[in-house]
């Protein structure tokens, strides 16, 4: 048990630290239609070799109630303006729930001449007694500080 909470401690720490932050608006799906805002930044405190850690906080509300989610996502460069990634993490909707996602994101700065990029979000969330588990899926729209 010690070992999970330093782990949780260590990945939550590091999350905190915050560096490139964006916030897209988001349109999908998970056990009916919701909308809501979600926030991503670079973690200064770790990052890998190849690609970059985003920690991810999701919140939102549509027909299945309040919809919370936190997730660290490793995503890559794969082409001039295009990153794919996947993620873990956890959610909530109705109860706790085991996340797993993968996103790809493009960059519109090239063509607007602004930091905006759109993207998209596939995953499932694995409920934990009685929580619903659940296919989740979002188009999003957002800005680069």
């Amino acid at each position: 048990m010690k070992k999970w909470v330093l782990v949780f401690g260590l990945l939550f720490g590091s999350a905190l630290a915050i560096d490139n932050v964006s916030v897209a608006a988001n349109a999908g799906y998970a056990n009916g239609f919701a909308g809501g805002l979600e926030a991503s930044w670079d973690c200064i405190l770790f990052q890998p070799k190849k690609g970059a850690l985003r920690p991810t906080l999701d919140l939102g509300y549509g027909a299945g109630g309040f919809q919370a989610a936190f997730a660290m996502r490793h995503m890559f460069d794969v082409a001039e303006g295009v990153k794919v990634g996947g993620g873990v993490g956890v959610r909530y909707q109705g109860g706790v729930q085991a996340y797993l996602r993968g996103d790809a994101e493009y960059d519109l700065a090239d063509l607007v001449n602004l930091p905006l990029f759109v993207g998209g979000d596939l995953g499932y969330a694995y409920g934990f007694a009685g929580a619903p588990s659940a296919v989740v899926a979002q188009f999003k729209a957002g800005y680069r500080f």
